[in-house]
């Protein structure tokens, strides 16, 4: 019998599945972006990566992991492939609406890239059953909440997570290639086509941000890549602060990894965005550092036996976090242009 969810505790950090204003997205005028659309509706129809993902292939460990490796390793797995079933529930979506009301050419787009996230939801559910983990994807859906978004949103943070996704996946196989002995898993051979397909993903989104032309104009512009740019580097440097121990199995620092990630996905923000953070010649990965910090010490805090002056501590840690965040939410940015 399947299991609910291993290893998948709820709290911000949790993978979520989403919703948006499909009847907006119905509206996506693409004819200023059309020689662009149909070369990557071509490019998604070859479908390159059809070969590459050999679903004969035994996704069993390499070698024994002690019981604290295995857990990193296999919520990894677990959080990675909500991750991906989130996305294909997403498009699948989108595609099944659009093409109710008559956008067969984006339909298809949106199926497409439903095919890469479901066959990538599937590879990481394979690696779970080879350690004996039974994960009902589709009843998870259905117990946990969906949230809305509005599309803008959808646009901006799928673009981001899409592109972090591309350099998450490359650096580990880069790393791998380049230290054999950390490889553990097959699974990680596949992550050279992977990452192929979040690029190519990443593309498409980025050519739908470009068919809302208001949404890179002005104040609103620069406030949308303050925010989108802002909030996904902050998830991501948590959820790796938290699976640290994942990336130490791989033999990765994973605080040197999380910022090779956002200096890396900044740059190629630049194609999408009006404006990107400067990275390296502000404070940005120095306050990094001290909401992590902070970050950990409000989780371990929750774990210390109740006392009186306990809730007075956790507000003022809770205070101390909060004014971090807003000095990196206002970090300067420059034009993408010039940056």
């Amino acid at each position: 019998m399947a299991t609910s969810a291993p290893h998948l505790r709820e709290d911000l950090l949790t993978p979520r599945f989403y919703t948006t204003e499909i009847e907006k997205a119905a509206r996506t005028d693409v004819e200023s972006q059309r020689s662009a659309f149909e070369a990557m509706l071509a490019e998604m129809e070859a479908d390159y990566n059809r070969d590459h993902f050999d679903r004969r292939v035994p996704l069993d460990r390499l070698r024994d992991l002690s019981p604290e490796e295995k857990e990193a390793y296999e919520s990894y797995l677990v959080r990675s492939c909500v991750s991906e079933f989130s996305g294909f529930l997403l498009f699948k979506e989108l595609s099944r609406r659009l093409f109710q009301v008559g956008r067969t050419e984006l339909g298809r787009l949106f199926q497409l890239m439903a095919r890469d996230e479901a066959r990538h939801a599937g590879f990481l559910n394979r690696a779970l059953v080879a350690e004996g983990i039974q994960l009902d994807l589709p009843s998870l859906s259905t117990r946990r909440p969906i949230t809305w978004f509005p599309l803008n949103w959808v646009l901006y943070s799928v673009f981001l997570s899409e592109k972090i996704g591309y350099w998450r996946y490359i650096l580990i196989d880069r790393h791998l290639r380049a230290h054999p002995d950390h490889h553990i898993a097959p699974l990680f051979d596949f992550f050279e086509p992977w990452c192929q397909d979040e690029n190519r993903h990443g593309d498409i989104f980025n050519l739908l941000i470009r068919c809302w032309p208001n949404l890179r104009q002005g104040f609103r512009g620069k406030l949308l890549s303050r925010f989108f740019l802002w909030s996904v580097f902050l998830t991501h440097s948590l959820t790796v602060a938290e699976r640290h121990d994942f990336y130490e199995l791989l033999g990765m620092e994973a605080s040197r990894f999380d910022a090779e990630v956002m200096r890396q996905t900044n740059r190629t923000a630049r194609r999408a965005f009006p404006w990107v953070f400067n990275l390296d010649s502000t404070d940005y990965f120095r306050l990094r550092d001290q909401i992590v910090a902070s970050f950990l010490e409000i989780k371990a805090a929750r774990q210390q036996p109740p006392s009186l002056l306990k809730p007075l501590q956790q507000l003022g840690r809770r205070v101390r976090f909060a004014g971090l965040l807003a000095r990196q939410f206002a970090q300067p940015m420059v034009i993408a242009e010039a940056a």
